[in-house]
Parts: structure tokens; C-alpha cells; sequence
């Protein structure tokens, strides 16, 4: 009886510590990068480094809502030394330079003497990124293997879907290539699979593509593979990929007529980035009183709280140079609002400040563009609005 009792101790014990150890998130050491690579050495790890920016919203979202889960926690700090290197400030910026690190968050995986064995990057599903640390974990998932058994004439789909995403993390010219072989050469026949799901989801880009326009006729048969939610956020990606070529091709009357996938739509969410497409629209065309319309119809509607959107609509349309006397009202009123949203952003206070200045608001501006250098960051954007503190200063 003891010693079952003591068994049923040190398994809660055991439970309980894993759970400890978990709840923090991903511990990240506070070494400098040599220290970790004798760590690593010592240890017989793996390093990685998430490196990050302080202005980088997916890098924060990572934080809240990946990096802090139990699962992701004990499987990084089980397996790696992990680390975090703003890329703009001390170390950071050295690391940047040697690993070429362009996008954030971008994720090193690196051994004890420096060598880069792995890399990923971008906002991410927990079940994705512990996909990540799996693949960094594998020799066999290394580019140099997976080229080798591609040079081999290895061809099924799994494996050139795996190639093609560690390829995108690695060399975007190969990938796209690789991604091309795979839409052309995908069985049909197998489309309706968990498998075809993964690679529609990764590299349908509109609605007329293979790939996409399979996807857009068959939309039902992938709800057993899908998230929620997931089928109609790629539905809407495949008609927005379309109609921002249609204003590029100048398809006028074939974009209209699209718009009404949005239009008309019962999601809000795809209402609102039917917004984004028309007014976008509207300002490449110079029809400004249409945008007028439209801009004042959303911020009093669809967009009312949607800081994000009505902060990138007036970005586009108050920084246009000449465009900007005619539709400067309304992003004004709509940079205003995403501020009243969204008081802690920088973006949304740089906007704001931006525009005051393009109006003569001294005042308004120069608390908007104070407010923003605090929540900065990185001394390049610090010095981006001292710059317009400075001509605010001037009025």
C-alpha cells in the first residue's frame, strides 16, 4: 500500500512540476550569444533564437498567445537553449546581419558552433510552431537533406509540400519554383484530402489558379480538415489575391462586379475587407468623392471599431500626395477614431500625427506624435518621429 501510495505521490509531484515548469512559457535565456553556444555545447542542444522587433505586431501576438501555452513551453524548453535578440538594439543587430535576418518574427535554430541548421519565421498556430521545433529536432528535415532526396527524384506530395515550406524560410526563389512543380502536378484525385487541404491553404493564391478555383468549387468538401473558421478566411484571400490584380490590370468592370462576393457577404469580416479592396480602388482611380462616400459610410459602420483597418485607409489615402486635400477630411476622422480605439499604438498615433500635420493641427499633432515616440521602441523609429515632432514644431 506504501508503495503504491508513493507511486501516486511522485506522479503528482511529477505532474505537478511539469506544469510548473510549463505555465511560464518558453523560458528564454539572458546570455549572451556566445554563452549559449557553450550551453548548447554542453547541454547537447540546439539554440533558438526568436528574433523579434519591438514594433512587431505578429512577434507580439506570438508572445501572448504561443509562446506562454503548456504544450509549446515544455516541448522548447525540453529540447532547446532558447533565446530572444531584439534586432534592432546591442547583439541583435549582429546576429541580423550574420543569419540575414530580414522579417520578423523570424525563428534560428543554431548549434553550438554557430551554424544555422534551421529557420522559420511569421505568426503561427501553437500546432504549427511545435511543428517547427519538431522539424529543427530532425536531421532528415534539414534543407540539405531534403534537397538531396528531391535530386534523387523524390516526388510525393508530402514530401515536396514539407521541401517547399522549409524552402520558404530559406530561399523564396527555390520555393516558389518548387511551388509551381507542386500545383501543376498535384493529383486531382486526391484534392479532397487532409493533405490537399494543407496545400491549398499553402499556395492557392486566387480564385483562378488551380488550385484556388478547386478550392473555391469544392469549399465543403474540406470542413472535416478545416479550423473554424478557416474555410472562409482562405475563401476571402483567393477573391481578394483577385481583385487587388484587377486594379492593378485596370479589369474595371470585372472588379465591380466581384466586389459583391464582399457587398453582400453576412460576414462582417469579409465586409470589412471589402472596404479595404474599393477604397484602395477608388484612390487608384482618382474617383475621390467615391471614396469620400464610402471612407464616411464605413467609420460611421462596418469599420467603426476596426482600429487596424481605419488606420491603414487613412495611411493610404492622407499620405497620396497630390489626392491628399480631397480625401484628407475623412482620414482624418478615421485616424482619430483608431486612436480613440486604440490609444497604445504606435501606429495609430504616428498616423494621426501625420495627418494633423498635413492639416495645421500643431497641437494635436505634436501630442499625437509624443505619444507615438513612446511607444516606439527602436531608435530608427525615433528618430522617424522626431522628425515630425520637428515639423509639427515648425507650423
Amino acid at each position: 500500500m506504501k508503495n503504491i501510495r508513493g507511486k501516486i505521490l511522485l506522479f503528482c509531484c511529477v505532474l505537478f512540476a511539469g506544469k510548473a515548469l510549463a505555465q511560464h512559457g518558453i523560458r528564454f535565456d539572458s546570455l549572451s550569444f556566445n554563452a549559449l553556444k557553450a550551453k548548447a555545447a554542453q547541454e547537447k542542444k540546439l539554440i533558438f533564437i526568436d528574433c523579434y522587433t519591438s514594433w512587431c505586431a505578429p512577434c507580439k501576438w506570438m508572445d501572448m498567445n504561443v509562446f506562454t501555452l503548456p504544450a509549446v513551453a515544455e516541448q522548447y524548453n525540453q529540447h532547446f537553449i532558447n533565446a530572444r535578440f531584439d534586432m534592432e538594439k546591442g547583439e541583435g543587430i549582429a546576429l541580423r546581419k550574420e543569419y540575414n535576418v530580414s522579417s520578423f518574427p523570424t525563428y534560428l535554430f543554431i548549434d553550438s558552433k554557430g551554424k544555422l541548421v534551421y529557420r522559420s519565421g511569421s505568426r503561427m498556430t501553437a500546432e504549427e510552431f511545435m511543428a517547427v521545433g519538431e522539424n529543427a529536432n530532425n536531421p532528415a528535415k534539414s534543407v540539405a537533406a531534403l534537397q538531396q532526396q528531391y535530386d534523387n527524384g523524390k516526388r510525393d506530395m508530402q514530401f515536396m509540400l514539407d521541401f517547399y515550406n522549409v524552402l520558404q524560410d530559406n530561399d523564396r526563389n527555390k520555393a516558389e519554383q518548387l511551388g509551381q512543380e507542386i500545383v501543376a502536378t498535384f493529383p486531382e484525385q486526391h484534392m479532397q484530402s487532409e493533405l490537399g487541404w494543407k496545400t491549398i491553404k499553402t499556395l492557392a493564391r486566387t480564385e483562378n489558379d488551380r488550385l484556388g478555383a478547386y478550392f473555391m468549387q469544392h469549399q465543403q468538401a474540406f470542413r472535416s480538415y478545416a479550423r473554424a473558421g478557416e474555410i472562409d478566411t482562405l475563401a476571402t484571400r483567393m477573391v481578394t489575391g483577385l481583385l487587388y490584380g484587377y486594379i492593378r490590370e485596370g479589369k474595371d468592370e470585372a472588379l465591380m462586379k466581384r466586389l459583391d462576393f464582399f457587398r453582400k457577404s453576412p460576414l462582417e469580416a469579409r465586409r470589412r475587407e471589402g472596404v479595404l479592396i474599393e477604397t484602395e480602388y477608388y484612390l487608384h482611380n482618382k474617383r475621390y468623392s467615391d471614396f469620400n462616400k464610402l471612407a464616411n459610410s464605413a467609420l460611421k459602420g462596418v469599420l467603426k471599431n476596426d482600429a487596424d483597418k481605419l488606420s491603414f485607409i487613412a495611411r493610404r489615402s492622407g499620405y497620396r500626395g497630390d489626392v491628399v486635400a480631397e480625401v484628407l477630411p475623412v482620414s482624418y476622422a478615421m485616424a482619430k477614431r483608431a486612436v480613440a480605439l486604440q490609444p497604445e499604438e504606435y501606429s495609430t498615433q504616428s498616423t494621426l500625427a501625420q495627418l494633423c500635420l498635413s492639416m495645421k493641427k500643431k497641437e494635436e499633432g505634436l501630442a499625437a506624435a509624443r505619444k507615438a515616440y513612446t511607444l516606439a521602441g527602436t531608435t530608427k523609429i525615433e528618430g522617424i518621429v522626431n522628425k515630425l515632432i520637428a515639423q509639427l514644431e515648425q507650423l
